[in-house]
């Protein structure tokens, strides 16, 4: 494979760029932690948006976000709170599910329930009035009852047909511990026999929660063996060949052992009672599950957690290792908090809202949001006066910016939520606009060209602590970028001589000092550059003399850096963005067109145009699956374009003055 990736990056000297293999995704904003306080977790991608479901007792819940880290603060939405005593207590492990009606596609949740005895849980199951998963939604029916306890119920799909599997009592034990599985005629009826499916599991005491994933030429039944509240509650695995008939019990294969389980050096103990669900973009399985960071026998302390599926050469599924919680991880291929790049910015997502700062004409500092609710633009002023252009970035729920004062203070403004807006200076000496990141200790860095034309660096420490440095090796014209990979900080500078400087720096790099190397291209440089991260690549955009659009990009695996040219003839500074695999740069011409340049593996590069009016450079960001990029309209307000899949964009302007 390493001499096959060798082989294709040398053919890109001679076609740069467009013979690379489709990567997975990287994300330069990375998530850690938990997803949500519950177990048994449940969730699908529709539309945009995450939907999360866990067990809550009393109800049904979702929590819903265009990003998955968002799910974290994102507030829960009751969706069935049943009225009949009979069922609507210990409601138990919903599962969401879309089927395609004659009157259209409906959403059903599976989940259990009971009258407050134990062994009168049975399987229900709720359908939506339309589309939509957060409903509205009304009762359907009790599902696969067998007068005897029931739970952990969903359906599967194999050979096109849907049948569903659940979990009861068997083997002439007391508990949950057999899992059974019924043909399906309707999204909330089955028919015939139902069959029992011996499941090995390591205990005696449960088998639960199965649940379907479909691989190269198999179906995966997946589920939970002994008690949720052991620290060795674990997944294991049968499976089942295409064109097996799955209601015969030898066509199952027991896979052996567990394949997913306790973590003791991660602090990772009983994960289990998962799904799965695909990233954004189609091209990962993520499982979904709870775990807990004790290891006392307890149901207390369960937490909803996600990780990426990899899958084996045999065409198994590998779970890896839970991850701890501390850990980062790379968002789901697609996912739009994996998508703003280049790091800081004029424009970002925070929560569900778009935001964009810019320098009004008389000198403050401008906001305009937009609600996903009902599209309505709101607009407010964080004070000022500062210079050039301001950038920032979200922190969870909260939102910061920094800009340069006319004195040449890095000025910081924050707000949390049922807050308001503060500010504070972070230090003198900044001639240039700010850059920044978060990186995945929670610091808040910015960089920017200072008054002796270096590249100087500060940060914030978690409690506040503003610290600063040089970063030497080279003077710098112009404004950088930068953003996080991984643990790695990466800045992009035009140097004096237009070429394109490049710093780095990792933990337990040599003295701690940022590594400085040149991507060459002596007076090709002729903007601030912009880029992001693409897989194990990095990758640079600027406008060369000629107004062209170059692009290099770098290989970690043949530690070298390629160029190619996308073409074009624009003025002022490109900005690039990442959407899932796709790469985008935008930049205006003379006449003020506003033009995309778009690229995705095994493709070529194509550029459409967005109209024109467009009297600012651009700045792009991914909300949802779309993508919205933002400049000065020439009237002077800021003029919102909405880039569509099949090319142009559809022009709002969101109101308000921008300076030029």
């Amino acid at each position: 494979m390493q001499r096959l990736i060798a082989r294709l990056l040398a053919l890109a000297c001679v076609l740069p760029l467009l013979a690379l293999p489709a990567q997975p995704a990287a994300a330069s904003t990375l998530f850690r932690g938990q997803l949500n306080g519950g177990a048994d977790p449940t969730m699908t991608y529709f539309n945009g948006a995450y939907f999360l479901s866990t067990t809550l007792g009393d109800r049904i819940g979702i929590w819903t976000s265009p990003t998955l880290a968002g799910l974290a603060t994102a507030p829960e939405r009751t969706v069935w709170r049943d009225p009949d005593p009979s069922r609507n207590k210990q409601v138990w492990a919903p599962s969401i599910h879309r089927f395609v009606r004659p009157e259209g596609p409906r959403w059903y949740i599976y989940y259990t329930a009971s009258d407050g005895v134990d062994a009168n849980h049975r399987n229900y199951v709720i359908e939506s009035e339309g589309d939509d998963p957060l409903g509205p939604y009304h009762f359907k029916g009790r599902i696969a009852d067998y007068g005897e306890y029931a739970i952990d119920g969903e359906p599967v799909t194999h050979n096109g047909r849907t049948y569903f599997a659940w979990t009861g009592p068997g083997r002439g034990m007391g508990g949950p511990a057999q899992l059974y599985l019924r043909l399906m005629t309707s999204p909330w009826t089955t028919t015939g026999n139902r069959v029992a499916l011996p499941a090995d599991g390591g205990c005696h005491e449960v088998r639960e929660g199965p649940t379907g994933l479909r691989g190269p030429g198999r179906l995966f039944l997946v589920y939970s063996a002994c008690d949720t509240g052991k620290p060795d509650y674990q997944l294991w695995m049968k499976s089942i060949a295409d064109g097996a008939d799955p209601l015969v019990v030898s066509n199952w294969r027991q896979h052996p052992g567990p394949v997913f389980s306790r973590n003791d050096a991660a602090g990772v103990f009983g994960p289990g009672h998962n799904g799965f669900f695909r990233s954004p973009d189609g091209t990962q399985d993520w499982i979904v599950y709870h775990g807990k960071t004790s290891s006392a026998y307890t149901y207390d302390g369960r937490t909803t957690r996600a990780q990426p599926v990899v899958w084996n050469a045999d065409g198994t599924p590998n779970f890896g290792r839970p991850v701890s919680l501390s850990t980062p991880q790379v968002p789901p291929s697609g996912d739009p908090w994996a998508s703003q790049e280049p790091g800081a910015s004029r424009g970002y997502v925070s929560g569900e809202q778009r935001h964009h700062f810019e320098r009004a004409p008389d000198g403050m500092l401008s906001h305009w949001w937009r609600e996903p609710a009902d599209g309505s633009i709101h607009r407010d002023t964080w004070g000022g006066p500062i210079a050039g252009r301001p950038t920032g970035y979200p922190v969870g729920g909260e939102q910061h910016v920094f800009a340069r004062t006319p004195e040449g203070n890095l000025r910081h403004w924050w707000w949390a939520p049922g807050g308001s807006v503060r500010q504070e200076d972070w230090g003198a000496g900044l001639a240039g606009d700010p850059t920044g990141m978060l990186y995945l200790n929670g610091q808040k860095h910015v960089f920017g060209r200072g008054t002796d034309g270096r590249l100087h660096h500060w940060w914030q420490e978690p409690d506040g602590t503003v610290r600063r440095d040089v970063w030497h090796g080279g003077d710098v014209v112009g404004n950088p970028v930068a953003y996080a990979f991984h643990d790695e900080q990466h800045v992009f500078a035009r140097g004096s001589d237009n070429t394109l400087r490049h710093w780095v720096w990792y933990p337990k790099i040599a003295n701690n000092l940022p590594r400085l190397d040149d991507w060459g291209g002596v007076g090709k440089v002729h903007s601030d550059p912009t880029g992001f991260a693409f897989g194990d690549q990095q990758h640079v955009f600027y406008r060369a003399a000629d107004g062209s659009i170059e692009h290099r990009f770098y290989s970690h695996d043949l530690d070298r850096v390629f160029t190619d040219n996308w073409g074009g003839n624009v003025v002022g500074t490109p900005w690039a963005i990442r959407q899932g695999q796709t790469q985008q740069v935008f930049a205006r011409s003379a006449d003020g067109t506003l033009w995309r340049m778009s690229w995705r593996p095994g493709g070529t590069v194509t550029t459409d145009s967005g109209g024109t009016g467009a009297t600012t450079d651009p700045v792009a960001l991914a909300w949802r699956d779309e993508t919205h990029v933002y400049t000065r309209g020439a009237d002077g307000t800021l003029v919102d374009r909405h880039w569509q899949p099949a090319g142009g964009a559809v022009p709002t302007s969101w109101g308000g003055q921008v300076a030029p």
